[in-house]
């Protein structure tokens, strides 16, 4: 009896001495012990990135030499990059991918998400490829730059949404580095809330210029956007950097996401280096001062969305994006990625009846969930699972049309999103 009395005292001691043990490794690592998200500084974290950490980064990826997709440069690169994420103490993971007669490897790095009801990611990229013959300083070392100095400052916290940094290559050549992540991504489910991808930002020769960084989106990422500009504007007394809103440009590594269904932004210096894709873009044209300051105003953004509470997401599960369907049935895959200027990669082509579905994440009860063709009000549906067999309103559809979905919480939260589809069904609503 003495011995089995001893026996659970000491199991209790173990037991004690471990959850210290554990809860001394959350402390330090900055990770809250429960789901509920602690308050940080962000100016505090912002300030652990320096102009000296920014630049030293681009020092070392530019040694590596033109780094054309598929060439010994490009892997040593991808190793380098590789090798830093993991001194940073960051889950690193190599994504190899083969496409249109070349191979090479996405470089990833993440920070999980301390919130376990909560599944979003926020995706911060840019690539480490370039054009033959050039160094890629600005287009886009200054990119991978500002993720790596990003990561730095970040590796020791954790935040309700799950962050992956992605050093993607194949940009140069036709997005698919980017194209590949991003179908797999979407086969796989992720549930990719933002992209927030860096393509050139270290070039700045006005006053003016000087003070804005660029974001490019199409419209169902603009709301990246404004957020960007009230962070830029509420960090206006340290950063003294403004948001400038431009359409989209679809040749950067943010259009394979938004080609499946996720929303993302092309993020650009405002003055435009004449030097990208040329032997002279190196360490002599970049402005060390603009790619200090524009990395420190992503960081904040980058810091202020994945502490913030997604209330709501709305997400269309089908048709797939990437699909072509008879009547309902996926009889095909659209991944031509050598077509993305054409607008046709990921495309999802349905001839015939087909049915759209939905799934809604939220905190709190949903009143109903709308359909729509074309921003015009067709269905809408109050009881899971929510679906809707696609008609059009009071004629047929035939060509490009927009799928689009709002879901609304009781208390009048709204998720919206919408896909762009290519239908032929005599079906009509009336």
């Amino acid at each position: 009896m003495k011995v089995k009395l001893l026996s659970m005292i000491l199991i209790c001691l173990l037991v004690c001495m471990n959850s210290t043990a554990i809860s001394a490794v959350i402390e330090q690592k900055g990770i809250p012990a429960s789901s509920e998200y602690t308050e940080i500084d962000i100016v505090d974290i912002i300030n652990q990135i320096d102009e000296d950490m920014v630049y030293a980064y681009l020092e070392k990826l530019v040694s590596k030499g033109s780094r054309y997709t598929g060439t010994p440069n490009c892997t040593r690169a991808g190793v380098f990059l590789y090798h830093e994420f993991k001194k940073m103490g960051l889950k690193t993971e190599i994504h190899r991918w083969e496409f249109n007669n070349f191979k090479s490897s996405n470089i990833i790095a993440t920070i999980e998400g301390n919130d376990p009801t909560n599944d979003a990611v926020i995706i911060v990229s840019a690539h480490y490829d370039t054009t033959k013959g050039s160094l890629g300083a600005n287009d886009d070392g200054s990119g991978i730059a500002a993720i790596l100095a990003m990561a730095d400052a970040l590796r020791e916290y954790s935040f309700p949404q799950t962050i992956r940094f992605i050093a993607f290559s194949g940009e140069e050549v036709g997005l698919y580095g980017s194209f590949s992540y991003a179908r797999d991504a979407y086969w796989r489910g992720d549930n990719i809330y933002a992209v927030l991808n860096i393509d050139i930002i270290g070039w700045a020769e006005t006053e003016t210029g000087g003070n804005i960084l660029r974001f490019s989106f199409v419209d169902r990422s603009e709301w990246i956007a404004d957020f960007a500009t009230d962070i830029s504007e509420k960090y206006d007394e340290e950063l003294n950097m403004r948001i400038e809103k431009i359409p989209n440009y679809r040749g950067a590594d943010h259009q394979a996401f938004l080609d499946y269904g996720y929303d993302g932004v092309w993020i650009v210096e405002h003055d435009g280096s004449k030097y990208c894709n040329t032997p002279y873009d190196n360490l002599t044209y970049i402005n060390k001062s603009y790619m200090y300051r524009a990395t420190k105003l992503l960081c904040a953004i980058l810091l202020e969305m994945a502490i913030k509470p997604i209330d709501i997401q709305v997400i269309i599960e089908a048709p797939y994006e990437g699909r072509g369907y008879i009547n309902n049935l996926p009889i095909m895959k659209t991944d031509f990625g050598k077509y993305f200027y054409q607008g046709i990669r990921g495309m999802t082509l349905i001839i015939g009846r087909a049915d759209a579905k939905c799934m809604v994440i939220s905190k709190e009860p949903i009143k109903h969930v709308v359909f729509c063709i074309d921003n015009h009000f067709i269905q809408w549906d109050s009881n899971p699972p929510y679906e809707w067999k696609i008609k059009g309103k009071y004629l047929p559809l035939f060509g490009e049309h927009k799928l689009k979905v709002f879901a609304y919480t009781v208390s009048g939260k709204v998720a919206v999103d919408e896909m762009d589809i290519n239908i032929y069904t005599f079906s009509f609503h009336f």
